[in-house]
């Protein structure tokens, strides 16, 4: 069984304005002092460690760090799960059964799954010290980060590279594209269709209160008073459906919004290490070029004859590490996206669009509760 490491998020603390993740490890990784331990890791470390990881893992495809989650608080103070909607009880509701509604920070524990799970992070050192450092005092550094050659590079653009290349840069420019245009969609739906009606059910909700107070008759009284109770109650939930659209299917495409550009600086990556290898085969070419026009002079001077070969023996050294640099960045990349990626960004989307549906759908049943509840009132 090859060496792992898992990072599991056992408890949050909302109280502060930096809320701290406390993680509990376990691993069997040799670098690692200890093979378990629970340590505190503040938000802003853990965005210190994707940052670190996206600057020095040029190989690599780190997913984008969710947002901070933004606890929900009930009227007791209690922290309510992610899918709040299933803790909503209307009046004369029984309460006693429980349910899963999920947890605040699964989008986080998700991102350390994804990170510490692939291969190559878990041979980084910024991930050790982000495990291994003390509280409040991680500071990853770049110790491991190469240097690039500084001598203007060769542009490289999309076009240059093979089509396979082209078409993956236009698919998640598309993308990205169709996720902005969702978003505006969802913001309009929200803001105009939702509030509006959460407005008319207020609204008659008002009307039914001015009937109810020059009605003389007590039983038409009761139903007028029944009646506004029930469209008070409609224009709520229909503010909750609003919210819960904004938290499941728009929270999620604007996580994945910035997931793909990730991907997309990922292989902006891949174009930078190309432009290094065709340029250090540019100056093995120069480098050969004054060497064979040593060979062809009828006076060699020793010392110059040294300097020039010697070189074009760093300019082969370096042109074969860029080669096998690009080689791997090219090859990893690739893996990266079509194994972890893609697959997670359909996994992530699916999960959001079933949790919005749980949502719509738990909400409408409230609704058609209260609409039972009006007609019941009628009857009497």
């Amino acid at each position: 069984m090859p060496s792992r490491i898992q990072l599991q998020v056992t408890n949050v603390d909302y109280k502060r304005q930096d809320p701290v993740f406390w993680i509990e490890v376990k691993t069997t990784l040799t670098k690692y002092k200890q093979k378990q331990k629970r340590f505190p890791r503040y938000y802003s470390e853990l965005s210190k460690l994707h940052d670190h990881l996206a600057s020095t893992l040029d190989d690599v495809l780190i997913p984008a760090l969710p947002t901070c989650p933004t606890p929900r608080l009930d009227k007791e103070g209690k922290l309510v799960g992610r899918q709040w909607w299933l803790s909503i009880k209307l009046p004369h509701e029984s309460s006693s059964e429980k349910v899963d509604a999920g947890l605040v920070e699964n989008k986080i524990q998700d991102w350390l799954d994804r990170v510490s799970e692939h291969e190559r992070v878990q041979d980084s050192e910024g991930l050790r010290e982000f495990v291994e450092s003390e509280v409040a005092k991680f500071r990853p550094t770049s110790n491991n980060f190469k240097s690039r050659n500084k001598l203007p590079l060769i542009n490289v653009s999309e076009e240059d590279m093979e089509p396979e290349f082209e078409y993956c840069m236009k698919e998640l420019t598309t993308f990205s594209s169709n996720l902005n245009q969702i978003i505006a969609r969802l913001e309009k739906l929200v803001n105009e269709e939702n509030v509006e009606m959460a407005i008319c059910w207020m609204n008659l909700s008002s009307s039914w209160v001015s009937y109810g107070g020059i009605e003389r008759n007590p039983g038409l009284f009761i139903l007028y008073k029944s009646v506004a109770k029930g469209y008070q109650q409609l224009s709520d939930l229909e503010r909750f459906q609003a919210i819960a659209l904004n938290e499941t299917i728009g929270d999620e495409i604007l996580y994945q919004t910035r997931n793909c550009n990730s991907a997309q600086n990922a292989m902006q990556r891949r174009l930078n290490a190309l432009s290094d290898y065709l340029t250090s085969r540019k100056i093995t070419e120069s480098s050969l070029k004054s060497v064979e026009r040593l060979k062809s002079s009828t006076i060699i001077d020793r010392q110059q004859a040294s300097e020039a070969i010697a070189i074009l023996e760093n300019a082969r050294t370096n042109q074969n590490a860029n080669k096998d640099r690009f080689n791997k960045v090219d090859t990893n990349l690739r893996n990266d996206i079509e194994e972890n990626y893609r697959p997670n960004v359909k996994k992530d989307m699916l999960r959001a669009i079933k949790e919005f549906a749980k949502s719509q759908l738990y909400l409408e049943k409230k609704k058609l509760l209260i609409f039972q509840e009006i007609l019941e009132n009628k009857k009497m």
